[in-house]
C-alpha cells in the first residue's frame, strides 16, 4: 500500500481526467467532479451530500465499506466495484486516506473506466494500477528497492519526478540512487533512506537539489513499507515541489527590502490609499517629516484631510476626489500646507498615481508628499529681495534726481554771489547783501548734503543694532520732553497714554527718531485757530501684535492728493511754512527696518494720526 499524505486534494478535481470525489468520514460525498456527476446521470449541484453507498449496486456495498475503513485507516485501496446510476458498469476505484493537518479527516477516490465487464479485480496487476495513479498526481512520487547492502534503486517513478528534474524515466528506473541524486544531496538522502528503514518510520525534511531541469526545492517525505514479517524492503517517497513558491516568497522578501529602503532614502512620506476600503497606509516619512506619531498606521483618509490647512482643504480634496473619480485620470498632484505635530505649517508637493480596473474603477492611489518648506521660503525670500531691488533702483533714481535738483539751486545762488562779489567794492550794501545771500546758499547746501548723509546712512544699514525689548512710555516721556521748550512756545500738549508694561522689540535710537520726527512735524504744522493736542496711545494683542497711534488736531493735509507720497523723501504738503520734507522718511524707513508698518489718516483742518503697528 502506497501513503498519499503528500498529495493534494485539488490535484483530482483540477487535473485529473476521470471521475473523482471526496467522502466525509460518514460516507457522504462532499465533493465531486463533471465526470463523476456523469456517470450517475445528474447535475453536478446535486452530487454532493449523497451517500456514495446509494451510487453503487446494493451487491457492491459491503466491499466498498471495507476499502472506505481501510482508507480512514490510512491506507490506499484499489476495488473493482460496480456502479449504478446511469451507467450501470464495474469501475475501477482507488480510495485514498483525506488528511487534514497530518490528521485523517474523509477519503479521496477515482474512478476509472479500465476494461470490459467482465474485469476482476484478481486480474489486474497493483503496478499498473498504481502507475495509472501516481502518473495524474503533480508532486514526485517514486518507489526504492532496499538492498541487502543498504543500497537503494529505483524501482518506480511517475512522470512528474521527470518534469521536475529533468531526467527520463529510463535513466531512472532500476539505477541506484548514486547515479540519479547528486551531491551534496546524496549522502543526506542515503542517511535519511537508512534512517528510516532501521526505525521504519515515515521521515520528512526540505530539500534543495540542482539536477538537469534545474534548482529544485521540495518537501520531501519517505514512507516505508513494512511487510508481514517485519522487514522492510520498499522505501515510498513524495515530493512536493515547492521551488516556485519558494521563489516566489524571496523575490517579495526583496521587493520589499528594497521598498523599505527605498522608503528610508527619502524623505517624502510615501502613501498608500486602498480607495474602495478607504484605508491609507504610511510609510516611515510621514512621522519623521511632520512629528506625527501614529497609533494605527492603517487609517483613512479623513486623517490626512484633517492636517490640511483650513484655507487650502477644501479644494485639495476636491482636486483628489475630482481626479480619483475621472476613469482615465492616472496622476493627481497639488500643492498645500500641511500642519505638523508643533502646530507649525509645511508646504507640501504631494503627487500620486492612481491604479484602475479594466472598467476604469480606482482601487488605490500610491503616492508621496514632500515638504517644499524651504523652497517655498527661499522663493519667497528671492521675490521680496526683487521687489526691495527694483524699489531701491526706484528710490535711488528718485533720490539722485532730488539731490541733484536740491543741490543746484543753492549752488548756483553761491557761484552767483560769489561773482557778483568779486565786481563790487567791500564798503557797498550790494558787497554786504552778496555776502548774508551767499552764506545763506552754503548752508542751505550744507543742509542738503546733511540730509544726503542721513539718508544714505539709513539705506546702508540692513539689520537693526541692538535690538531689544524697548518701553515705549518711556521712551515717548522723554522726547517730549526734550521738546518741552517748543511745546510752550506753540502752546501744545503731549498726552503719552501708552501702557507702562508696553514693550516693543527693536531699537531705542530709533523710536526715540519716530517718535521726535512725528512730534516735530505735528508742532511745526499745527493750527493757527487752537491750541495744539497730540494724544499717543497704544494695545498689543497677543498673537497679533502691538499698535501705536499718535493723533493730533493740527492743520491735517489732503490725502487723496498726496497719495503715496506722504512718506517719500522731500514731500512737503505745507509749503506756506518752513521744512525738508525728510521727517516722514525717516519715520518710515526706522519702522521697516524694525518689521513694522506705518499708514496715515488726515484730514484738512481736522488732524492727522499715524498708525504704527509691530507684529
Amino acid at each position: 500500500m502506497l501513503p498519499s499524505d503528500r498529495i493534494p486534494a485539488h490535484v483530482f478535481f483540477e487535473q485529473h481526467p476521470d471521475a473523482v470525489f471526496t467522502l466525509n468520514a460518514a460516507g457522504e460525498i462532499v465533493r465531486a467532479n463533471g465526470p463523476f456527476a456523469e456517470l450517475l446521470g445528474c447535475p453536478a449541484a446535486q452530487v454532493a451530500g449523497r451517500s456514495f453507498w446509494a451510487c453503487l449496486q446494493p451487491g457492491e456495498r459491503e466491499r466498498a465499506g471495507q476499502g472506505f475503513e481501510q482508507a480512514l485507516a490510512g491506507e490506499t485501496c484499489v476495488l473493482d466495484l460496480a456502479l449504478g446510476g446511469a451507467v450501470s458498469r464495474r469501475m475501477t476505484c482507488t480510495l485514498f486516506p483525506l488528511l487534514i493537518n497530518e490528521q485523517v479527516q474523509g477519503v479521496q477516490g477515482i474512478l476509472q473506466d479500465v476494461g470490459p465487464p467482465n474485469y476482476t479485480e484478481k486480474g489486474r496487476e497493483p503496478e499498473h494500477m498504481l502507475s495509472v495513479i501516481f502518473n495524474t498526481i503533480a508532486d514526485v512520487v517514486f518507489v526504492l528497492e532496499v538492498g541487502e547492502a543498504g543500497s537503494f534503486r529505483f524501482s518506480f517513478a511517475n512522470r512528474a519526478f521527470t518534469q521536475t528534474t529533468g531526467i527520463p524515466l529510463e535513466q531512472i528506473l532500476g539505477k541506484r540512487i548514486e547515479e540519479v541524486i547528486p551531491e551534496p544531496s546524496l549522502s543526506m538522502y542515503q542517511e535519511k533512506y537508512r534512517l528510516a528503514v532501521a526505525t521504519q518510520q515515515r521521515l520528512g525534511w526540505l530539500d534543495t537539489t540542482v539536477f538537469p531541469a534545474g534548482r529544485v526545492t521540495g518537501q520531501v517525505s519517505i514512507t516505508p513499507v513494512v511487510e508481514a514479517d517485519g522487514s522492510c524492503r520498499q522505501l515510498v517517497g513524495i515530493v512536493h515541489d515547492q521551488t516556485s513558491v519558494l521563489q516566489a516568497a524571496e523575490a517579495l522578501t526583496v521587493s520589499n527590502e528594497r521598498y523599505k529602503y527605498a522608503i528610508r532614502a527619502t524623505t517624502d512620506a510615501i502613501y498608500d490609499w486602498n480607495i474602495p476600503e478607504n484605508t491609507l497606509f504610511w510609510g516611515e516619512g510621514f512621522e519623521a517629516l511632520f512629528g506625527h506619531m501614529l497609533v494605527q498606521n492603517v487609517s483613512n483618509l479623513d486623517l490626512w484631510a484633517e492636517f490640511i490647512h483650513p484655507d487650502d482643504s477644501q479644494q485639495t480634496v476636491y482636486s483628489l476626489m475630482q481626479a480619483v473619480e475621472a476613469p482615465h485620470v492616472r496622476y493627481w498632484q497639488g500643492e498645500y500646507r500641511f500642519r505638523r505635530a508643533d502646530n507649525t505649517w509645511a508646504t507640501v508637493f504631494d503627487r500620486g498615481y492612481v491604479l484602475r480596473d479594466a472598467a476604469g474603477q480606482p482601487l488605490r492611489m500610491i503616492g508621496a508628499m514632500q515638504d517644499i518648506s524651504e523652497r517655498k521660503e527661499a522663493e519667497e525670500r528671492q521675490r521680496r529681495m526683487a521687489q526691495e531691488v527694483f524699489k531701491q533702483n526706484a528710490d535711488l533714481q528718485q533720490f539722485a534726481y532730488i539731490v541733484s535738483h536740491n543741490l543746484r539751486a543753492p549752488l548756483a545762488n553761491a557761484l552767483g554771489f560769489a561773482d557778483l562779489l568779486l565786481r563790487t567794492g567791500k564798503d557797498t550794501e550790494v558787497f554786504d547783501n552778496s555776502l548774508k545771500n551767499l552764506h545763506a546758499s552754503l548752508r542751505e547746501l550744507d543742509a542738503v548734503l546733511s540730509d544726503v548723509s542721513t539718508v544714505l546712512a539709513v539705506r546702508d544699514r540692513q539689520e537693526v543694532p541692538q535690538r531689544e525689548p524697548v518701553h515705549l512710555a518711556g521712551v515717548c516721556q522723554r522726547v517730549a520732553q526734550s521738546l518741552i521748550d517748543s511745546l510752550r512756545e506753540a502752546d501744545a500738549t503731549i498726552s503719552c497714554q501708552l501702557p507702562d508694561d508696553l514693550q516693543v522689540c527693536g531699537n531705542r535710537a530709533y523710536f526715540h527718531s519716530i517718535f521726535y520726527n512725528l512730534f516735530s512735524n505735528t508742532i511745526k504744522f499745527r493750527a493757527e485757530d487752537r491750541p495744539l493736542s497730540v494724544v499717543v496711545t497704544g494695545t498689543q494683542t497677543p498673537g497679533q501684535g502691538s499698535t501705536i497711534t499718535v493723533s493730533d488736531n493740527g492743520s491735517g493735509f489732503d490725502t487723496a492728493r498726496a497719495g503715496t507720497d506722504v512718506f517719500q523723501l522731500y514731500k512737503r504738503f505745507h509749503p506756506v511754512k518752513r521744512g525738508r520734507g525728510i521727517g516722514l522718511f525717516l519715520v518710515k524707513s526706522h519702522v521697516e527696518a524694525m518689521g513694522g508698518t506705518v499708514t496715515v489718516e488726515s484730514q484738512v483742518n481736522v488732524g492727522t494720526r499715524f498708525i504704527l503697528h509691530f507684529s
